[in-house]
């Protein structure tokens, strides 16, 4: 017995310490989805604006990228699809903060329903974590399928193909200046340019432009295999759009796997303590059973 008390004392003073350090992570889980959620959705209200402008200069329904039907018209990106996954970590912070001061008082008290609630909510909280790390994941590496349903095959079709008819210098806060170094000359029917946008010099999934006319900045961007030569000035949709998501997934991602580690350690140790109750309680039932047959 006294090395299992030994155990479960060491296990309640490392419970007290690692949700102490826990309580670290939800600030950095709160901190980190706030600042991942205002730049998502500064992006999709710059996409909304765009799509305002747009449609009030062509009223065309075909505009790519906006519903020119609605009044205002507004953006069929899919901006949810990388919002949430800053909302989840945002949302797990805030649980996990009531789940920190959860296991520092059920350790304190050592009472078995309160490590048992502690238990479940901790198991809840990395079911969490995971799901929204994997969330993060997904829309950092462009795998949602929201993203490649939608944005990506809409903006890979259609002739000329679609990324020229989107203005992409319209969110040069997002992108960078090779993301909109190519220029696409749209024509009424008497020949006259009514605009011009602004594209990726090399196809959207980075191959060579092969048009009849191809301008000689979008030849020059051609390598030996015809494909894509990438620098600060060549570059396709789809890396542009992947490196946006990337800001946007990554930090989520990384935050929420990062701290299983401590998770799980937390759920060690709790279980540890609850060992060791139910065998300071077993112990104390045969003392009185002892006792009371004397």
């Amino acid at each position: 017995m006294p090395a299992r008390c030994c155990s479960y004392k060491t296990a309640r003073r490392a419970l007290i310490i690692v949700n102490l350090i826990d309580f670290v992570f939800c600030i950095v889980f709160i901190g980190v989805g706030a600042v991942s959620l205002i730049y998502a959705q500064s992006f999709a209200r710059a996409t909304e604006d765009y799509c305002v402008a747009q449609c009030a200069r062509t009223n065309n329904p075909d505009t790519v990228g906006c519903d020119c039907s609605k009044s205002p018209a507004t953006t069929t990106i899919p901006s949810l699809v990388f919002q949430s996954p800053s909302i989840g970590l945002i949302t797990v912070g805030v649980f996990s903060s009531f789940k920190v001061l959860l296991g520092c008082f059920a350790a304190i008290r050592e009472k078995q329903a309160l490590i048992i609630a502690y238990i479940c909510l901790l198991v809840c909280i990395i079911l969490l974590q995971i799901v929204f790390g994997a969330a993060g994941a997904a829309v950092s590496l462009s795998n949602a399928h929201d993203i490649e349903g939608p944005l990506f095959g809409a903006l890979n079709s259609g002739d000329p193909p679609n990324y020229k008819l989107f203005d992409w210098q319209a969110l040069d806060s997002f992108f960078p200046a090779g993301c909109y170094a190519g220029e696409y000359a749209q024509k009424d029917e008497a020949g006259e340019v009514v605009h011009v946008f602004r594209h990726p010099l090399c196809t959207f999934n980075g191959g060579c432009q092969r048009t009849a006319d191809p301008t000689e900045a979008e030849l020059a961007c051609c390598d030996s295999d015809y494909e894509c030569d990438y620098s600060d000035t060549c570059t396709s949709g789809q890396r542009c759009l992947s490196k946006f998501f990337n800001q946007v997934g990554a930090p989520v991602a990384v935050a929420a796997f990062l701290s299983l580690v401590v998770q799980f350690m937390a759920l060690g140790f709790a279980c540890a303590i609850r060992a060791g109750q139910s065998y300071i309680d077993k112990e104390g039932v045969q003392m009185r059973d002892l006792d009371s047959s004397r």
